[in-house]
């Protein structure tokens, strides 16, 4: 119904004749799926698997834990054998989802040893210990970029639940020291650092995944996905002041940004090329200065310090959209220009203020709103399309 209302659409605008209309609705005919069909069998589905865990929960207790461990194990191996012979009859969406069934699988599975021998260790340890086996075999076995976005947001999860472990291993190198490692844990700075070295990792393994072939799908996707967080990454770093104090640690957190970015440009010069290769290194430059230029220390809060930061705010996203309209990235110049439109609508309600002037406050940001809209709305149509294979 739906691609029968677009190619109508296309046909009264010309983009097809009659003959490929009626071609497009005899299709559309043919595989017509009922929705309500689907959502009948899809709450059917969900009524038995709820069934089934409102039984098991109910019994866990009298359950024994041999059998629970040998259902768990039984599961695995189902799944693994799964993907094996998936892979050897080339199957390629079956495959993708024996990898992602056993990789949430053996989570459970490390959770259920934990219950059952009551194993008192940091959350983080299971996370680590989880992705450390279950990667390989992802890389191995999964191409897709679904896969690819799960084991993200795992292994972003896993990154952000392991800070203690961030601290440790950066006192064990001699960037920190560990009698302030209490300090560290709630420094901005070092949250600032939190958010960016995993963007860095993420460039570099999105590259990798890039280079092999039938993978280039899910590399692109990582890339994407690192980027996005990049960009976040170092807008919270401009948003954000850090406090005084700790100058030598900051310098030395620095030096490890410093280090991370360039391993990323490195990767990237690597995988990319051409018009790809010089849009994804300027825009990890410019991300890096932004993100330095956010490490400067506030001045205790004054009104020009934070109309300076909303400045640079506006002036990275600027710089952004202009590197997108350059590079034909059109969704990211959109972007751009509607963060900078709420930017300057946050300021433009910080400047008035006030009681007796807050309806004027309301139309006037609404005026503004729409003339943003009509601005931005004519600029992206005049943006080209992004070439193919760009990773944003």
């Amino acid at each position: 119904m739906i691609g029968e209302h677009f190619a109508r659409r296309w046909n009264e605008a010309g983009v097809i004749d009659d003959a490929a209309l009626q071609r497009i609705v005899a299709w559309e005919n043919a595989n017509r799926r009922p929705i309500w069909l689907w959502a009948v069998a899809g709450m059917g589905a969900l009524a038995i698997g709820l069934g089934l865990l409102a039984v098991v929960g109910a019994n866990w207790e009298t359950i024994p834990f041999w059998l629970k461990l040998a259902v768990d194990i039984g599961l695995n191996a189902l799944c693994a054998a799964a993907v094996f012979v998936f892979w050897q009859r080339g199957l390629a969406g079956p495959r993708e989802i024996a990898a992602l069934l056993l990789f949430a699988l053996v989570l459970s599975g490390i959770a259920l040893i934990g219950q059952i021998y009551q194993l008192q260790s940091a959350p983080w340890r299971a996370l680590v210990f989880w992705l450390a086996i279950c990667t390989p075999f992802l890389a191995l076995a999964s191409t897709t970029r679904l896969v690819g976005a799960l084991w993200f947001a795992s292994a972003v999860t896993t990154w952000f639940v392991a800070s203690d472990l961030v601290v440790d291993l950066l006192t064990y190198v001699g960037v920190l020291r560990g009698g302030e490692r209490t300090w560290w844990l709630a420094s901005v700075v070092f949250l600032k650092l939190l958010t960016w070295l995993p963007a860095c990792l993420f460039i570099v393994l999105g590259c990798a995944r890039r280079l092999w072939l039938p993978a280039r799908a899910q590399g692109d996707l990582l890339l994407q996905l690192a980027f996005a967080g990049m960009i976040v990454a170092t807008s919270l770093s401009i948003a954000f002041a850090a406090s005084e104090g700790h100058i030598a640690g900051t310098l030395a957190l620095t030096a490890v940004a410093a280090t991370a970015a360039l391993g990323a440009g490195a990767a990237l010069w690597f995988a990319t090329d051409g018009t790809m290769r010089r849009a994804t290194l300027a825009l990890l430059g410019l991300s890096f200065a932004a993100w330095i230029a956010g490490l400067l220390p506030s001045s205790g809060g004054t009104l020009a310090h934070d109309v300076l930061r909303s400045l640079l705010f506006i002036l990275y996203w600027a710089a952004i959209g202009w590197m997108a309209a350059r590079a034909g990235w059109r969704g990211l110049f959109g972007i751009a220009f509607t963060v900078i439109g709420f930017r300057l609508l946050i300021l433009y309600f910080e400047a008035i203020g006030g009681l007796s002037a807050t309806g004027l406050s309301l139309i006037g940001g609404g005026v503004l709103c729409l003339g943003l809209a009509y601005v931005g709305w004519r600029l992206t149509r005049g943006v080209p399309r992004r070439p193919a294979g760009a990773p944003l």
